[in-house]
């Protein structure tokens, strides 16, 4: 087969085919083995429905039961106060500073775990 030529659904399905049994995966999908991932992955980054769908050629009934989740993830965003026309979000409890004593009924041997690792510093 030259490069030329288009490459036929038979071969394509038995490459993948082959590729997955290598490592043992079972699927009982083949070519489509990706559609899933791709369609929420380009939900989480912000695109619309519409654009997935068209993207995959896929119509309502295909891309909401097989490819995306249940859940309607611009209403969760907008109801825990995050916009949803961002791909991140800051999240403030991430640079909230733990007290120190919170630390220690956590980790009560916190103080002696920071003397060894001080050792080890400073032997090295």
């Amino acid at each position: 087969m030259s490069r030329a030529q288009e490459w036929p659904y038979s071969f394509h399905r038995e490459s993948i085919g082959k590729a997955l049994s290598s490592p043992s995966i079972r699927s009982n999908k083949k070519t489509h083995i990706n559609c899933g991932s791709s369609a929420r992955r380009a939900g989480i980054l912000c695109a619309n429905e519409d654009q997935i769908r068209y993207q995959g050629r896929c119509n309502n009934t295909t891309m909401n039961g097989a490819y995306l989740s249940s859940l309607p993830r611009e209403m969760m965003q907008s109801m825990a106060d995050f916009p949803t026309n961002r791909r991140s979000f800051y999240l403030a409890r991430a640079a909230f500073d733990t007290p120190t004593n919170l630390y220690k009924k956590s980790f009560p041997a916190i103080d002696e775990w920071h003397g060894r690792m001080a050792e080890k510093t400073t032997q090295s």
